[in-house]
């Protein structure tokens, strides 16, 4: 009887646990992320920004969004470690291909954020901006910017996904 207890109460972990990893494992909680007492960065962060890795796209060292990512994405986390000498150019302007004023950041650079929002909100794969089918219709995101490496017959208009809603004024 007690080992039926304990499967049960195995099975009913892995459940809820699955649930709240449904889209990745940031916390819906937001502790994860964000710390209201002992803040490491800017916008009451619990995670203290990794700068020391360099930027390839600029030569300068890591900064503002990207290095928020790389706060946890990087060798010594271990969470799905990302280096920026293998991954999509960030933290500069465009210049070959015409992307949507949407996707970039306020001086018109490219950062994580442009292609990711990382709030549990956001039910896409990986926390893209734009549904891509669990990964299966990749190519329809990356359309959005690089439309002359992707066959458009494929999938289509895409739309540019829509700004994040402001959040709601205080009364």
């Amino acid at each position: 009887m007690r080992k039926l207890a304990v499967a049960a109460a195995a099975l009913a972990f892995g459940v809820a646990a699955s649930g709240a990893f449904a889209y990745g494992p940031h916390d819906p909680n937001c502790v994860e992320c964000h710390s209201i007492h002992k803040a490491k960065g800017k916008g009451i962060l619990a995670v203290a920004p990794l700068t020391k890795e360099k930027n390839p796209s600029t030569g300068n060292q890591a900064a503002g969004d990207v290095a928020l990512c790389l706060g946890c994405h990087n060798d010594d986390q271990g969470i799905m470690p990302i280096s920026l000498m293998a991954t999509h150019p960030v933290g500069m302007k465009p210049n070959k291909v015409k992307v949507p004023a949407e996707l970039l950041k306020a001086d018109g650079t490219l950062g994580c954020m442009s292609c990711h929002n990382p709030h549990p909100s956001n039910p896409n794969y990986k926390y893209l901006q734009g549904q891509v089918a669990k990964g299966s219709e990749l190519g329809k995101f990356c359309s959005l910017c690089h439309s002359e490496q992707v066959d458009q017959s494929s999938f289509g208009k895409v739309a540019a996904p829509k700004a994040p809603a402001a959040a709601p004024a205080k009364k």
